[in-house]
């Protein structure tokens, strides 16, 4: 049976989130607040983005895109990356971040955005104001961007899921599609997931290439 590997982008591929970090430098609102929400199952992600991203009063792009220009990519996923190529892996990175941001830090690090399968939602700027675009329609869970449904596809597929992340938009996905999930040392998916055994928790996509070798190669 086939693999692929879906992956969470912010926080994952990226050493901090890049989302977070923009709501944290562009607005004084109290955006941490709507997350907890999204932890006690009161809002969907969706909602969430909207509400936190609807504090930013005014901004530019070249506002937001000198911050994003200080956001590194974890120094593993470079090797992790290419040995993907070398072995023609099914990859694909599933965010409810933007792919506008995505694709510049991904070049600003020259990996090459064409070679990669990127689901995202996007945003732009009216008014000074940001406007967020969805990738997917609006599910029952209220996703921004319904990576369950991404997953399910290769899932129906015939591929064995892989899945790599760090946060609450991961959680529904990993618990019930992957046949195994790697989460991010001490972030929400590995705190939620503490007890699954599917769970393996890492700090460098390098054990993850030994560990998928060992397992499906």
């Amino acid at each position: 049976m086939p693999i692929a590997i879906c992956c969470d982008f912010d926080g994952t591929i990226t050493l901090m989130d890049t989302g977070k970090t923009l709501l944290s430098k562009l607005t004084k609102g109290d955006w941490q607040a709507v997350d907890k929400f999204v932890i006690d199952g009161q809002i969907g992600t969706r909602e969430a983005l909207i509400k936190q991203w609807g504090m930013i009063e005014h901004t530019t792009w070249e506002e937001i895109f000198t911050i994003v220009d200080t956001m590194k990519i974890d120094p593993s996923f470079y090797d992790f990356y290419n040995w993907m190529l070398q072995k023609n892996i099914k990859f694909l990175i599933l965010s409810d971040g933007f792919q506008k941001y995505i694709n510049r830090i991904l070049e600003n690090h020259e990996i090459k955005v064409e070679s990669l399968d990127i689901l995202a939602n996007d945003a732009d700027l009216v008014d000074n104001k940001l406007k967020l675009s969805f990738n997917t329609p609006e599910c029952e869970h209220g996703c921004a961007n319904c990576k369950y449904s991404h997953v399910l596809k290769l899932k129906n597929e015939g591929y064995k899921i892989i899945y790599i992340g760090d946060g609450l938009s991961d959680i529904f996905p990993a618990t019930e599609l992957a046949d195994i999930i790697y989460a991010r040392n001490n972030e929400d998916l590995a705190k939620k997931l503490e007890a699954d055994s599917k769970l393996q928790v890492f700090d460098s996509f390098s054990k993850i290439k030994e560990d998928i070798e060992k397992r499906f190669l």
